[in-house]
């Protein structure tokens, strides 16, 4: 027979180990439920940061699909009638590199005359857009004002078609009248 035989008396006996149950026992439970609450803990963590990065998807992917196409189509509409709309985006993130934010102004072609600048930032859900007197050296909208209750524009699901076009005509009815402003303060000027 192949193998080894152990005899018993102990000389070649392979040893064993006698736990005792009645001390440390606990030690076993203790450990594991520690192992498991770190467990359970980075997977709670990993699921907040999951639950995270979806709601930043959803903002930057509201800014993608719905504020950019309207400025672009706005653009387009604008541009064989002397118009330009002057788009900034910040914080690029994602595959596709989407913008955590925009900007945009109504200007003439020579940047004479023009709206305010208006920044959408959604974050979490919410929106923030602010409006201020051109940009500044940042790229930011100079001396901001939060205008996300005027604009109707407070939710990720403020960020419609239809509230979005809103916001750029008023940004147009404003270039509209920076030129009519600007033109009589002209007129002023002229001696005749």
């Amino acid at each position: 027979m192949r193998g080894s035989a152990h005899k018993i008396d102990g000389s070649n006996a392979p040893t064993k180990k006698v736990f005792n149950m009645t001390d440390g026992d606990d030690d076993y439970g203790d450990a594991f439920k520690a192992a498991k609450l770190e467990h359970d803990q980075r997977r709670q963590g990993s699921a907040e940061a999951q639950r995270l990065q979806a709601e930043a998807d959803a903002d930057t992917a509201a800014l993608s699909n719905v504020v950019l196409p309207q400025l672009q189509a706005a653009a387009q509409k604008l541009e064989p009638l002397g118009g330009r709309v002057e788009i900034r985006q910040y914080g690029r993130t994602g595959k596709t590199l989407r913008p955590t934010s925009v900007a945009f102004r109504i200007t003439d072609q020579q940047g004479h005359h023009g709206s305010r600048a208006y920044l959408i930032v959604p974050r979490g859900g919410m929106v923030t857009v602010t409006s201020g007197d051109g940009f500044d050296i940042t790229g930011q909208p100079q001396q901001p004002e939060n205008v996300s209750e005027k604009v109707g524009i407070q939710q990720r699901d403020d960020l419609t078609i239809e509230n979005v076009k809103k916001l750029i005509l008023g940004a147009i009815a404003e270039y509209r009248n920076d030129r009519k402003h600007t033109e009589r303060a002209d007129n002023k000027d002229d001696p005749k």
